[in-house]
């Protein structure tokens, strides 16, 4: 009877939709796009099963342009983009007009729970945190990231074999846990020690021992990628039934959020005894969020369910996106020698510099003054975004302009594109983050010397967008990425504590390193058919 009744409700919503759209005009349709093979998960086909991730998004660009027509799910036409005055006027200029759509919000609280991520609307928590990320609570963070970082040298030493005085060592699982603990104790003050070993933490288990996003993303099946649309459009009394059906990547999700709001619960009981015995804490994420929980306005009260939500999003994508950063920074610093002598012999004069000043550890300011790191950090973040796209919704109907012109099916150039109210947006930050006409003809190349030259670095281009250097990486706009800069900081500190004790090179044999499609841009080896995240790398200590 239940069947029936949804099979009935998701024919007539088909029906009706294909007669609005039938009577709508979308100028949407009249641009070129690549065909699709899927009705039901349309080109997210091609971008979810692609033998890497950068396949369909540079592909279908060089051959149509930085604005064409794809297929999302159940053919449902999207404006691609990657021109820069579009991203601006979407993600900046007029960024309240357009919305995270209801799928992607879906998708995401199925993996996260309804955290910041998916958060839209009235939600009190993204501003109640931004104490969290402020510059004075950043400083505090610092010695944590130097206790964790040393920490995973020690164990990098233990594992690297002291008779060859060098190792083949897979750094995706060592550096997934040095970020978990990280994002734990600076969350939560959760520690949860995965530096020595996953096993006796239940939730460090699932995400890292299980490879849950790689294993949850990787080859999805049509049904999988189509499926949170097909929730954002039924009654909500059917999804519970729905996210109960035996789909890898939501059973693999839920059990996330099952295990890590349990964690979260834990958290949340300690820390609120504390407060109400007077013993609150400062910026931390915790005691703005319990604090926010206790209040009773209703302009700063945050709800106990958003409290786990914030912590079960924090958890796993606070370390996710860092850790896969640091991976593609080490693999890219393995193959340039030269690199990691320009590197440390800046980091052994700034902290000449910062003994001479009387001050033991680098500072914030040190790690800006530092040139090459910024370089080497700022490149790696452009070639490789650890999300690759993001969509929006035109929250009304809507003109997006365009920095360079395309020709529609008919061969009428047009500047901009007309777009109508719930027409979704898909946003291609890999290929934005490799226009030649921003960053130059090398823009598929790593290289960090553009950002040592200003009329290579994006900074001269006509429109800027993004939170740092002109890059697309951590959004743009109202709904930029809120940690960027603990997530930069972090990666600044891990890195230098790398560099400072081991040499990088490749991995020995003829091993290469894919961008994998797994949702995120994480590093695979080719022609691995396990699915699972990995980066042999040598190190030689120094």
């Amino acid at each position: 009877m239940l069947f029936c009744i949804l099979l009935s409700s998701v024919t007539t919503f088909l029906v009706i939709r294909a007669l609005v759209r039938h009577f709508r005009r979308s100028v949407i349709s009249s641009l070129p796009g690549p065909i699709h093979s899927s009705y039901l998960a349309g080109n997210f086909k091609e971008l979810a099963r692609s033998p890497e991730i950068t396949d369909a998004h540079l592909g279908w660009s060089a051959k149509y342009g930085t604005a064409f027509k794809i297929y999302g799910e159940m053919g449902v036409k999207m404006l691609f983009i990657s021109d820069p005055k579009a991203l601006h006027y979407v993600l900046d200029t007029s960024g309240y007009n357009f919305p995270k759509p209801l799928s992607e919000r879906v998708g995401f609280t199925i993996m996260l729970g309804p955290g910041i991520i998916s958060a839209e609307g009235q939600v009190n928590s993204p501003k109640i945190l931004n104490p969290a990320f402020s510059f004075g609570a950043l400083r505090e963070f610092l010695p944590l990231f130097r206790q964790k970082a040393s920490k995973l040298v020690n164990k990098l030493k233990e594992q690297v074999d002291s008779t060859t005085a060098n190792s083949n060592v897979d750094l995706v699982p060592w550096l997934s846990r040095t970020t978990l603990d990280i994002i734990g104790v600076a969350s939560a003050d959760y520690d949860f020690e995965a530096l020595d070993g996953v096993q006796n933490n239940k939730l460090a288990r699932v995400i890292i021992y299980d490879n849950l996003v790689a294993d949850a993303l990787y080859q999805m099946s049509d049904i999988n990628i189509a499926m949170p649309y097909i929730l954002s459009k039924i009654p909500s009394f059917f999804i519970s039934i729905l996210t109960r059906l035996p789909l890898r990547t939501l059973s693999k999700f839920q059990n996330y959020v099952k295990v890590a709001t349990s964690v979260a619960q834990e958290v949340v009981d300690k820390q609120t005894q504390l407060h109400l015995h007077g013993k609150e804490g400062s910026k931390d994420l915790m005691s703005l969020l319990v604090h926010a929980n206790l209040s009773e306005d209703p302009k700063t009260k945050v709800g106990k369910n958003e409290v786990l939500a914030q912590l079960t999003t924090f958890f796993l994508a606070g370390h996710e996106t860092t850790a896969s950063s640091l991976m593609w920074a080490s693999y890219e610093l393995s193959k340039h020698p030269e690199w990691q002598t320009k590197l440390r012999e800046e980091i052994t004069k700034t902290r000449s510099q910062a003994r001479e000043r009387g001050d033991i550890e680098l500072t914030i300011a040190d790690f800006d003054s530092m040139s090459y790191l910024q370089a080497v950090m700022k490149e790696t973040l452009r070639v490789y975004p650890t999300i690759p796209n993001i969509l929006r919704q035109a929250g009304k109907d809507d003109c997006i302009p365009l920095s360079y012109p395309v020709p529609t099916v008919n061969g009428k150039i047009i500047s901009e594109v007309p777009i109508n109210r719930g027409e979704r947006i898909f946003i291609s930050l890999i290929a934005y983050n490799r226009l030649k006409s921003i960053w130059g003809e090398d823009a598929d190349k790593w290289h960090p010397e553009r950002f040592l030259k200003e009329d290579h670095d994006g900074t001269h281009a006509d429109v800027h967008l993004g939170l740092i250097a002109n890059l697309a990486t951590f959004s743009s706009g109202i709904r930029g990425c809120i940690g960027w800069r603990f997530s930069l900081l972090e990666m600044q500190t891990i890195l230098i504590e790398l560099l400072e004790n081991f040499e990088f090179s490749p991995s020995p044999g003829n091993v290469e390193i894919i961008r994998g499609s797994t949702g995120v841009m994480a590093p695979m080896v080719k022609g691995s058919t396990s699915g699972r995240t990995q980066l042999p790398i040598t190190l030689t200590p120094l």
